[in-house]
């Protein structure tokens, strides 16, 4: 999320946590029905992840050192790891239930993170999206789950700037999102190389790192950053894009990929993606992999599509809004914001969103549902 609010590092937030239930209107008479976990800002300030429920709001907190960003959790297990948001170079591990203490592992001293990560299907190895900065090279790292995430290997993104990073059917092809931007962290998360970026869409081989497959817009599209990901059960891959060019243009921010095909934009009325304000900050399925919702905190607003026909079925305002997770419930997701509401979309309700509710944290980018 591109600020948490209007601006996070001086957002003081307000109001006392409400109870959820009725007022969110989803119907949910067990807070243990849906279970999600995000990174955020609290408001003494500090950083952490918390655990969320609906109809019983906010749960088990972990400190975190500094801004998170993504997290991932580790198959099998009450476990997930939590990213530092770039150039950070710290992630957590921890169990939502609180039943163990968490471990904090760090990236090599000539690397940082990039925010994202995804676990092999036995849990046992965690790939991390990394920055080799002095190289200005993408790098995914390799993490024994098993030995305190000690770092067991390395292999190439396959492009710059690895964001999002998935993990397809079958088990053994990452699919890596290459932003394209170089950044160094002496020049904090300023980008280097707009009049050459190469963002690019890549396949690799988890188990020998080999790069399958790489894909690329067309280049007059070079200034268009591919950052997150998101896939349907039959391994489409949908894409949400930041814009680097003038504000003045409005390319298309959402596209999507199979293997063996080629890479495309989705069309959509020139008022929705130029309301998006040239950046998606994050994207999700809905549980059965029907729709997709691509947030903007810029725009403030969702978009929910259709993944089949690829249009756009609802456009949902939140201010601030960037965190997204599918709802187990029929086509729907959950939204949170940088101003600590919480509202959703579903189909059964389209086309006016879910009521909103407030929590006293600022949600952070990204949201994940808890299996």
């Amino acid at each position: 999320m591109h600020s948490m609010a209007i601006d996070r590092r001086t957002f003081l937030i307000g109001g006392a946590t409400a109870a959820l239930g009725p007022k969110l209107g989803l119907a949910q008479p067990a807070c243990a029905r849906d279970r999600y976990v995000a990174a955020c800002r609290e408001p003494s300030g500090t950083y952490a992840a918390v655990a969320y429920s609906e109809g019983c709001g906010l749960g088990h907190r972990v400190a975190l050192p500094g801004r998170g960003h993504d997290l991932v959790q580790r198959p099998g297990t009450s476990e997930c790891v939590v990213f530092a948001r770039r150039p950070g170079t710290f992630a957590i591990a921890f169990h939502v239930d609180g039943s163990a203490p968490p471990v904090e592992f760090r990236t090599r001293t000539d690397r940082h993170f990039h925010g994202h990560g995804a676990f092999s299907p036995d849990g046992h190895l965690l790939y991390t999206s990394e920055n080799d900065f002095d190289a200005a090279r993408g790098v995914i790292g390799v993490r024994d789950s098993t030995a305190d995430y000690r770092q067991i290997g390395e292999f190439a993104s396959g492009g710059l700037e690895p964001h999002d990073i998935c993990l397809l059917s079958d088990g053994r092809t990452l699919v890596v999102a290459n932003g394209g931007i170089e950044t160094h962290p002496s020049s904090d998360r300023e980008n280097l190389n707009i009049a050459d970026m190469d963002p690019s869409l890549a396949y690799i081989d988890i188990e020998t790192g080999d790069v399958l497959e790489v894909h690329r817009l067309p280049p007059s599209l070079h200034k268009l950053s591919i950052r997150h990901l998101a896939l349907t059960l039959d391994d489409m891959a949908f894409l949400g894009c930041q814009y680097e060019g003038p504000a003045s243009e409005h390319p298309a921010l959402v596209g999507f990929h199979r293997r063996g095909e080629s890479l495309r934009l989705i069309d959509a009325p020139d008022h929705a993606y130029r309301a998006m304000q040239n950046y998606v900050g994050s994207i999700s399925a809905d549980a059965a992999g029907e729709f997709i919702a691509a947030t903007s905190p810029r725009g403030g607003r969702a978009l929910i599509i259709d993944a089949t026909s690829r249009r756009i079925v609802s456009q949902i305002p939140l201010a601030d809004v960037c965190g997204v997770a599918p709802r187990h419930v029929g086509a729907s997701f959950l939204l949170a914001s940088g101003s600590g509401d919480i509202g959703g979309w579903s189909r059964a309700a389209s086309p006016a969103p879910l009521a909103t509710t407030h929590e006293d944290v600022a949600w952070d980018n990204h949201m994940i549902r808890l299996g």
